[in-house]
């Protein structure tokens, strides 16, 4: 499954302090409609239960993990009428709106002759008095209606096409029914490929307005393409998508009860949670919610990596503790002073010891005594390495080098990085494209 995490990222708090007050700042959490498919077809089972049972599963999770951080509102097409009715608010946009969303989806009764007005539906959303943030849209098929008419059923009315701004209405038939309608032939049965672009007209409809939209696409009867243009439409798709692939690219696409729970979430995550700085400059998080803003919740640690190797650090009272990782004990100095040099000619010195490891860096070599004896008999004598060179000292106790030394010699530690190791977790499709995306305040 292709799939995508989006973190919005606004302004970074700098501090505890600045975390701490930004807390008790006010703020307005976000307003998301669900725009969900209640097509006979999500009777369907999948994973062991139906896709709309699978619906109920996700909703409940999402408004357990972020009920309080959005203002939720709930869409299902068809519409109370049924067939293929645009889409009817079963719950309109609020705060603490989540048991009943889940309850409204619970009581649904979803008749036999259910049909996919997506289209319309969408467009029906774009044209709200009170206009939502973003629409996550999830449906399991095929833009489709097989409204009854003398002859074979049709995919469009007047109506229907007035809504959709459409000045030539569509006079086709859907393809059940044995219909004999060319554009039918070898193609799929729930198709209506008169009007199949009309969830993309929706989702651009939405874009126009200000609104930005999701595309879920539920089990394995998802018309690919159509979802995949109204991805690329929605202007949130991943850089690259292919609007015209036969697979997912430009969207979610979900095929068990687990993925289209992970997908919800993932979405919304990443439109009710910001990144904050938390005690000891580490990264974390924090929600809008209607009492303000929650406290950042950052890690209590942190990777951090010397010379000797990786490590942790701990923050503890707003100050980050030295790295965990420490190198070997210290040896001993060099253990050999050089031979006297030779009457007339030159003699190497004996070679020093090899200076011990000192913690948190390497100890040096002991020095080799290098004076060469003297002409006519003056031979000089250098004592080699005695106890090691004078950077090492006593038991090779000076630090090395290369490694990073603090104001009084101590091992210097570097961060990996400030963020949070856990984060959000990610699932496949969009990534990058997600971290440009800003939580839109409300209107």
């Amino acid at each position: 499954m292709r799939s995508g995490l989006w973190v919005p990222a606004l302004a970074v708090l700098v501090g505890l302090a600045h975390a701490q007050e930004a807390a008790a700042q006010s703020c307005d959490p976000p307003k998301i409609l669900l725009v969900m498919d209640a097509s006979s077809s999500m009777h369907q089972a999948v994973g062991g239960i139906t896709k709309w049972e699978a619906v109920q599963s996700a909703a409940e999770a999402v408004f357990a993990a972020h009920g309080d951080a959005a203002q939720y509102g709930l869409m299902t097409f068809p519409g109370a009428a049924g067939g293929c009715a645009p889409g009817d608010m079963l719950v309109p946009m609020g705060a603490d709106s989540g048991p009943t969303i889940v309850s409204a989806l619970q009581s649904l009764v979803i008749p036999s002759d259910n049909a996919t007005p997506a289209g319309q539906t969408l467009m029906k959303a774009s044209q709200l008095a009170e206009l939502p943030d973003y629409v996550i849209f999830m449906t399991d098929g095929w833009q489709f209606c097989d409204i009854d008419t003398s002859g074979a059923p049709r995919c469009a009315t007047s109506s229907d096409c007035a809504l959709m701004g459409v000045s030539t209405c569509p006079t086709c038939n859907s393809c059940q029914g044995g219909t004999s309608d060319p554009a039918c032939v070898g193609q799929n049965a729930d198709g209506c490929y008169c009007v199949r672009s009309w969830p993309v007209l929706g989702v651009e409809a939405l874009v126009n307005v200000g609104v930005t939209p999701f595309v879920v696409g539920f089990g394995s009867a998802t018309d690919v393409v159509t979802l995949n243009r109204a991805g690329h439409a929605s202007g949130i798709a991943p850089a690259g998508c292919d609007p015209n692939a036969s697979t997912p690219s430009c969207y979610f696409q979900a095929t068990s009860p687990t993925d289209l729970t992970t997908a919800l979430d993932t979405i919304v995550a990443s439109l009710v949670t910001e990144t904050c700085t938390g005690e000891c400059g580490i990264e974390g998080t924090r929600q809008c919610t209607s009492s303000g803003w929650t406290g950042c919740d950052a890690p209590d640690t942190v990777a951090c990596v010397t010379d000797c190797g990786t490590g942790i650090q701990t923050c503890a009272q707003g100050e980050l503790s030295e790295c965990s990782t420490a190198c070997g004990a210290g040896g001993t100095g060099g253990s050999q002073a050089g031979g006297a040099g030779g009457t007339g000619g030159s003699q190497a010195g004996g070679s020093g010891g090899t200076g011990g490891s000192a913690a948190g860096g390497t100890g040096g070599s002991g020095v080799s005594g290098s004076a060469a004896g003297g002409t006519g008999g003056e031979a000089a004598s250098s004592a080699g390495g005695a106890a090691g060179s004078a950077a090492n000292g006593q038991g090779g106790s000076a630090a090395s080098a290369n490694q990073d030394v603090g104001d009084e010699g101590a091992c210097g530690c570097r961060q990996v990085g400030a963020s949070s190791s856990g984060g959000f977790g990610a699932i496949a499709l969009f990534g990058a494209a997600l971290l440009g995306l800003r939580r839109r305040r409300a209107r």
